[in-house]
């Protein structure tokens, strides 16, 4: 009889639930530098997990917003960026040590330079949130995975 640990765990393997790759990066709260460098750590965790470029890149543009928001916002000194992908999403999240609160503005003016990032994340993501944490702020943002062809047309997970 199987382990109830092994159980699970065989469980997990195949479930769409199952994270298939993660990642964390901390960076330093201070440098608007480190928008670049969460975005880099998204497209190099993206790629590492087989995402094709149409669903990365935006990926890449939430995690430069979100990690922006924190760093202009928050007064951190420093931000957590997460990489979690499953067979049907991938999902990053950014943590910062504030209060904030992130809901999506008023479209701003043709003449404002920023105030557009929220209204970015809501247009590329499927869905996105926030949460107050022991030690901050979190907002997260998901997009739906589709499955890429595998080996001589081979679908390599579930299909939308």
């Amino acid at each position: 009889m199987p382990t109830l640990v092994k159980a699970v765990h065989d469980a997990l393997e195949h479930s769409p639930a199952a994270p298939h790759a993660w990642g964390l990066l901390s960076l330093p709260g201070d440098a608007l530098a480190s928008a670049g460098a969460a975005r880099r750590f998204v497209r190099a965790m993206a790629r590492s997990c087989g995402l094709p470029t149409d669903m990365a890149e935006p990926l890449e543009m939430i995690t430069g917003e979100l990690a922006a928001n924190a760093l202009e916002h928050s007064e951190s000194r420093s931000v957590t960026v997460v990489f979690f992908r499953t067979a049907r999403t991938a999902t990053v999240s950014v943590t910062d040590e504030g209060h904030g609160c992130a809901s999506v503005p008023d479209l701003p003016g043709a003449e404002q330079e920023n105030g557009r990032g929220l209204l970015i994340i809501d247009t590329l993501a499927g869905r996105w949130g926030q949460r107050k944490t022991d030690g901050g702020f979190t907002v997260w943002a998901e997009i739906a995975v589709r499955s890429a062809p595998g080996p001589a047309g081979q679908p390599t997970g579930p299909a939308k």
